[in-house]
């Protein structure tokens, strides 16, 4: 029965193949990929908005000090601002979160890397087209902070060679702020990160709750490379969601 049951599924699929049905239905590709990914996003906040121990869920509006108030919270939850960090950024944009976090730890061991094209999205995402939040790369003083302009298709391989060789710290907590929108972007900033999480790291979503990008990226991510973590804070409904890396 098995082997019957496996044959049917092969000819139908190969028969629906040659029929090219599936060119019909290319207009609802994306209404079915929302609604499949909806509803993995409303299962995951079902899953664990009972367990977070800092959230705002639910609440009618959102506001942005909310997300002020999350990382505040990650900092002083998980000790960040006494100790060293590698805080790493995948979109930039004006670069005011990557100041806030400047300024919260002044840990001289620490460093800041900032990942951006500074030439705005280089596709479209969500109501936004490509080239939007297209910024001029920011000031910074400080000499632990650097910017690194450019895809993270092109830059990342790099940046990372030299990370392992000179910079890396096992001291240092890694605190990645995900803010590139996209899932391509989030997706590739995630598994080329993925070799060096460890234990406590922290990453923060800036958009998690956009069924397609951010969090598509983060479940196919946990899928592909069995990460263990807990999320450990979540603000204006997990559009703007912290978890903590378990190995």
């Amino acid at each position: 029965m098995k082997n019957f049951i496996r044959k049917a599924n092969s000819f139908i699929k190969d028969l629906l193949l040659v029929s090219r049905v599936g060119i019909l239905l290319k207009p609802f590709r994306f209404a079915f990929g929302f609604v499949y990914n909806f509803s993995l996003l409303s299962s995951w906040v079902n899953r664990h908005s009972k367990n977070v121990p800092f959230s705002d869920f639910y609440k009618p509006t959102r506001s942005y000090a909310n997300r002020v108030k999350l990382h505040e919270h990650v900092i002083k939850s998980q000790g960040l601002d006494q100790k060293p960090i590698h805080y790493l950024e995948f979109g930039v944009a004006g670069g005011t979160s990557f100041a806030w976090w400047v300024k919260a730890n002044q840990h001289p061991g620490s460093l800041f890397f900032g990942f951006d094209t500074f030439q705005g999205l280089p596709e479209d995402w969500h109501f936004f087209k490509k080239g939007a939040f297209s910024y001029d790369i920011p000031f910074m003083e400080d000499a632990r902070g650097t910017f690194i302009k450019g895809l993270f298709q092109d830059t990342v391989y790099t940046f990372l060679a030299n990370y392992s060789r000179n910079v890396d710290n096992p001291q240092a907590t890694r605190v990645l702020h995900l803010d590139a929108d996209l899932y391509s972007s989030t997706l590739f900033a995630l598994t080329m990160m993925a070799p060096y999480l460890r234990n406590g790291d922290i990453l923060l979503f800036d958009e998690f709750n956009i069924p397609n990008h951010e969090f598509a990226a983060w479940n196919d991510f946990v899928r592909s490379y069995y990460i263990k973590y807990e999320v450990i804070g979540a603000v204006n409904n997990f559009y703007q969601t912290a978890i903590r890396i378990i190995k």
